[in-house]
């Protein structure tokens, strides 16, 4: 178990050699490797006795952040053209800052600031990817990186269900979060409800921190997949080592059992059909598609037919809890449009059992920081998906990679954005986020003229009449 430990230390120390040689790929490199056993990283820590060096392993993927921005800053050769993308996540910062700030709310600075911290790392990790150096980020690296992991994931997950027992109940993993976090034994594990399906079957969460970051992570490491084995073709090839990790993401979203996270999976693979205008794919998923919708009205009947119709008719507790804090969320908005404050929803607010609103998104920062910016949150993760498909037929090669796994991230990560509080995962936050910035700076330096080019052009003669 202590491996989990040091491989995240390794991956940080390898981070920061990299970031030392002004490459940015340490930096992402840290977040695939190292942030999916954050948790582990911690828990086994405390479990071995060593509290006091938890502290330091919560604050290295800050450090992380300050070195890469010291890196992105440093190697800024002009003042760089803004996107609608970069403007509107600009003004979101900012008016976040305002109610760090300004005294709104119930809660003291420090908690504010804890707040401010989970609600606004997204737009850091964005501007980290947006003007960093994107000649030096092997996409094709990046990519085989997240199907390792995938595979690994996915091989802990079966050896889960072999022995029939949750990794999180061999690494400390409960009475950490008892100790830190205020959290609580539940469940008929004894861990939590979440790593358990309302008809009591186990949901593994493997390396992650639960099993919902996991079938998110399912969904990531499919779009890697689709994204570098048809960079040469417009259709879907399948190669080797990626139709492994295609197979391993299958595993981990099977076993993770999330209900969200698996429709997305195969919204993805739709939405990549149509994106690459594989019409045969589309057919296929017609037909199978209309399959599953037969076989499960006429014939499928026992627990997933229960768990199915409960799931659409909101019958299920699950179901019914997510619309109970919905609601509680929008009546908190409709009373306080401008918001209750930085810690009034997520995190902060449910250590102390004070939590208004939540299982969504943008009802949880809509709470805190009222209609506008969460306006101005929902556009911004919009136009990111409007403007890579916008880009996306005319692009090529490492343009087009990188469009299409933004693209389709974002789309399948919107069923978890209305039914969680998608950005308190940090691997999900880091990694998504950078490739967001990272697809906005290649798409801009493609649209504008090189440096020299510029320089040749302004110091030609003009032409003489």
């Amino acid at each position: 178990m202590f491996l989990f430990p040091m491989v995240y230390i390794l991956s940080f120390l390898y981070g920061l050699s990299l970031l030392w040689k002004k490459q940015v790929t340490g930096f992402l490199i840290f977040c695939i490797v190292g942030l999916p056993i954050y948790t582990h990283a911690l828990s086994v820590s405390f479990m071995y006795g060593f509290e006091k060096i938890i502290p330091l392993l919560q604050a290295m993927k800050e450090m992380l952040v300050l070195a890469a921005l010291y890196v992105v800053i440093s190697g800024l050769k002009e003042k760089p053209r803004l996107h609608k993308v970069d403007k509107l996540l600009a003004v979101f910062f900012a008016g976040c800052f305002v109610y760090l700030i300004l005294p709104i709310g119930a809660y003291g600075f420090h908690d504010r600031l804890l707040a401010f911290k989970t609600l606004c790392t997204f737009p850091v990790i964005y501007f980290l990817g947006r003007f960093c150096q994107s000649e030096t980020i092997n996409l094709n690296r990046i990519f085989g990186y997240i199907a390792i992991m995938s595979v690994i994931a996915a091989l802990i997950v079966l050896s889960e269900v072999i022995t029939d027992r949750h990794l999180h109940s061999r690494t400390g993993f409960i009475d950490f979060q008892i100790l830190y976090f205020n959290g609580e034994v539940s469940g008929n594990y004894g861990l939590s409800w979440t790593f358990e399906a309302e008809n009591g079957m186990k949901r593994f969460g493997s390396i992650f921190n639960n099993p919902l970051e996991l079938a998110n992570a399912a969904v990531i490491s499919l779009v890697a997949f689709l994204s570098i084995s048809s960079y040469r073709k417009y259709r879907l090839e399948m190669v080797n080592f990626y139709t492994i990790a295609f197979l391993a993401s299958l595993i981990c979203i099977i076993f993770a059992i999330s209900r969200a996270a698996f429709a997305n999976y195969f919204v993805v693979i739709y939405c990549f059909a149509w994106l690459t205008r594989d019409r045969k794919l589309v057919r296929y998923f017609h037909i199978l598609f209309l399959a599953a919708v037969v076989y499960v009205v006429f014939f499928l009947r026992g627990g997933l037919f229960e768990i199915i119709v409960t799931t659409l008719s909101f019958e299920s507790s699950s179901s019914m809890g997510h619309v109970i804090e919905w609601v509680k969320g929008i009546n908190a908005m409709v009373t306080n449009p401008l918001g209750l404050g930085l810690g009034a929803s997520g995190y902060v607010a449910a250590a102390t059992n004070d939590n208004v609103g939540g299982e969504n998104q943008l009802i949880i920062v809509g709470v805190q920081v009222g209609v506008i910016l969460m306006a101005i949150y929902a556009w911004a993760y919009a136009q990111t998906i409007i403007s890579g498909v916008k880009a996306f037929r005319a692009s090529r090669g490492k343009k087009r990679r990188i469009i299409m796994f933004v693209v389709l991230v974002k789309i399948g990560l919107l069923l978890p954005l209305f039914t969680s509080y998608l950005d308190s995962s940090i691997y999900l936050t880091y990694l998504v986020y950078f490739m967001g910035g990272l697809m906005i700076n290649i798409m801009m330096k493609s649209a504008q003229p090189s440096v020299y080019a510029r320089k040749v052009y302004t110091t030609l003669p003009l032409p003489q009449d």
